[in-house]
């Protein structure tokens, strides 16, 4: 399951940030509370981090603000290189 970023959250999720609401341009509405996800960005369509959903597809979509993806790993952090 993928959730797309626009480019200007790319630095912060890129440096361990999680994901807030404004940052998404794309949801998956099939993505339960709890899910891990791939985020990727909007140009692209590049793996960026792994992360935990805090909501639903549908929550997050109806969300306007907000952290709604906490991120686990991030392309280049120790357990990404593995």
């Amino acid at each position: 399951k993928v959730v797309v970023v626009d480019m200007g959250a790319v630095k912060f999720v890129c440096g361990g940030a999680d994901v807030m609401r404004p940052g998404i341009v794309e949801i998956d509405e099939s993505i339960q509370k709890g899910d891990f996800v791939a985020v990727v960005d909007e140009k692209n369509k590049a793996p960026l981090i792994v992360g935990e959903t805090l909501f639903s597809g549908v929550e997050m979509k109806e969300k306007k603000e907000g952290k709604v993806i906490k991120n686990i790993h991030f392309i280049s952090d120790d357990k990404w290189n593995l």
